[in-house]
């Protein structure tokens, strides 16, 4: 089978199922989880590259939903096999609709639960560390390259596993996925910690640096405290993907709360 994956999560899945070789398209935040860093780029989150893709004629496309749903029917009307990847709102998501789903469509659905039930049973062992414990209130923040934010709401991930992690996601109430909150907002609730997702270019940004930039959180006792982590993507921890080794950045952020506490 020759796959397409505009999904860094599809991407990481596939690799985890021993089907690198069979990826023939991929975004350029894909590359981490490849041995094989050649392989051809046909799009990124807001575009698809129609002409690469027709190139390298893929049996199966995965697209992300989000990011791509604006896409998906240009992709099928090209006569591509397309399928948008669901956004998981919870780390048993990122299981079932991600890690099994994506195995059924490849011909490895028996590998992915045995991978799935691996990373299930990891998740108790995570969640004893954090019994009783004071939890953090945690602020996450998405800095873009081009210095504007976003944050998680309720429906995301990223907010279950900062709870799993022994925190308290500030925006745990917003009945959203992904938004943008105003300054105001973020300093009434006044987080304890604040975790900042950066991208390339932004790779060497200092926490003196972030601080300067979002000057108007300085009055949370996160800034005030020193309690700013910057997470800077890499293939085993970071904020933005939930593939596989999402579950590696559940445990790294509860040794990095353990910290702060």
């Amino acid at each position: 089978m020759r796959i397409a994956s505009l999904s860094p999560a599809v991407t990481e899945t596939l690799v985890s199922l021993g089907l690198e070789d069979e990826i023939v398209g991929v975004t350029p935040w894909c590359k981490m989880y490849l041995n094989d860093v050649g392989k051809k780029i046909v799009g990124t989150y807001r575009s698809i590259l129609f002409d690469r893709l027709k190139e390298v004629k893929p049996d199966l496309v995965f697209l992300q939903s989000r990011v791509h749903d604006k896409v998906v029917d240009a992709v099928r009307g090209e006569g591509f096999n397309a399928h948008l990847v669901p956004l998981p709102t919870n780390i048993y998501s990122i299981i079932s609709h991600v890690i099994v789903d994506v195995g059924a469509l490849v011909d490895r659905y028996y590998e992915a639960r045995e991978l799935g039930e691996r990373l299930l049973s990891r998740i108790p062992k995570i969640s004893g560390r954090t019994t009783g414990v004071k939890r953090l209130k945690v602020y996450v923040e998405y800095l873009w390259p081009d210095k504007t934010f976003s944050s998680a709401g309720a429906f995301t991930f990223i907010d279950d596993g900062v709870r799993v992690a022994g925190g308290r996601n500030i925006f745990r109430d917003t009945l959203r996925e992904f938004f943008n909150p105003s300054d105001e907002d973020i300093v009434c609730r006044n987080p304890e910690a604040i975790l900042v997702n950066i991208e390339p270019p932004l790779e060497k940004l200092t926490a003196e640096e972030y601080k300067r930039i979002r000057k108007p959180l300085e009055n949370t006792e996160a800034f005030r405290e020193n309690k700013v982590i910057l997470v800077k993507e890499r293939k085993d921890v970071n904020l933005a993907h939930f593939g596989p080794s999402f579950i590696d950045t559940v445990e790294w952020l509860t040794e990095e709360f353990e910290k702060l506490r």
